[in-house]
């Protein structure tokens, strides 16, 4: 598909944030500029130690697995948040647990990563953004804390809401536009769309900000090629991924934060379509490394922090407990994080670290000193 002018794509996430920066900011204190890049992925949905990275799960994540040589494992990674999404999620982009409304209708109870980084480095909205396959993560971006809040965090772009807006527009109502094999386009369009757990149902955001028509235009030069192109996505995290990528290329943030989440199709009880999730999740953090090797704006600056979110219930009472995850097992919320970058510390580590250290640590990289956070800079990423 060809790649979307600036101007165009900004408008079409329909999220981009003002560049304005309060006279207050100009005398906050600075730490030593960084050129370093931050991409904080979550694998994300809920995914156990023995479908990943312990020996029987191997085979599930082959792409992660020849990576982790290359890169530093931390093998104890914890989650001592509320086993929610949002909450995991919103934890590991403010460096402090949450306990908020688990569906994202409210904000984190302290400022984000993204929040504080263009304060401190007073850079564009461009600079900073969230791809989130959930839908139920319009407010992972930023808060309402004194100082921060809207129009100063990321933006924040829901994928999926930007394609049910074109099968809206595209598809049900512009069917003089001779839209190639509509029904077959239409069909694929909507198993992307109910794909995971979440199903149908996507009214939440409705009431946000339209697509006007000049944008509504571009999705409909592009889509019909896109999806029947060689990168068509069959699942929401496939199109997370070429969003992501998108962005990369066009803006290349230094921070961003990216979110898959098909394996949450867990829920719905089958135990291969949760592995099919697992390994279709690997293969696309596969390819968002190859992205960042290959990108020039990228390459040999970048640390790609992949963790999941939070595990699943264990199968110790029950012969199922990958369909949920809020039991508080060890299984649940004992994960891993494997760090990708130049310069990093390469292998394994039994040290025990926790979902809150991701925020301090990329602030860290990126030179900034944060606020008061609950985690702590991960010592062997910091270079």
């Amino acid at each position: 598909m060809r790649r979307l002018a600036k101007r165009a794509f900004l408008k079409l996430a329909g999220l981009a944030i003002a560049d304005r920066i309060a006279p207050r900011w100009v005398r906050a204190a600075q730490a030593a500029p960084s050129d370093r890049k931050v991409i904080i992925v979550t694998f994300g949905g809920g995914c156990r130690y023995q479908e990943t990275f312990a020996p029987e799960g191997l085979r599930n994540v082959p792409r992660l697995v020849a990576l982790k040589d290359s890169g530093m494992f931390f093998k104890n990674c914890v989650n001592d948040g509320v086993l929610s999404h949002y909450n995991s999620t919103s934890s590991i982009v403010t460096g402090n647990w949450q306990r908020v409304d688990d569906f994202g209708f409210g904000w984190a109870a302290s400022p984000t990563i993204f929040e504080q980084y263009r304060k401190a480095r007073r850079v564009a909205a461009t600079d900073a953004w969230a791809i989130c396959t959930n839908k139920s993560f319009a407010s992972i971006g930023e808060t309402r804390q004194r100082g921060f809040g809207e129009g100063k965090g990321a933006n924040v772009v829901l994928p999926k809401q930007l394609l049910l807006e074109a099968v809206d527009e595209v598809i049900k109502r512009d069917l003089d536009q001779g839209v190639a094999n509509r029904e077959n386009v239409l069909s694929q369009l909507e198993g992307i769309l109910n794909a995971g757990y979440e199903g149908i149902g996507w009214t939440i955001f409705r009431g946000g900000r339209q697509l006007d028509r000049q944008i509504k235009q571009t999705l409909k030069r592009g889509l019909v090629e896109y999806i029947y192109g060689p990168e068509a996505p069959s699942s929401g995290d496939e199109l997370t991924f070429f969003v992501a990528r998108e962005v990369m290329r066009e803006f290349a943030p230094r921070l961003m934060l990216v979110n898959f989440w098909d394996m949450d199709v867990a829920h719905w009880g089958a135990y291969s379509l949760y592995l099919q999730a697992v390994t279709k999740t690997d293969r696309l953090c596969g390819m968002l490394w190859d992205e960042v090797r290959e990108n020039r704006a990228y390459r040999d600056k970048t640390t790609l922090l992949i963790v999941p979110e939070l595990g699943r219930d264990g199968d110790q009472n029950t012969a199922n407990g990958f369909l949920n995850h809020r039991s508080g097992d060890p299984s649940c919320r004992n994960v891993w994080m494997l760090a990708l970058g130049a310069g990093l510390e390469r292998g394994e580590t039994d040290r025990p670290i926790a979902h809150v250290d991701l925020g301090a640590t990329a602030l860290a990289m990126l030179g900034v000193h944060p606020l008061e956070m609950q985690g702590e800079a991960i010592r062997e990423v910091l270079v």
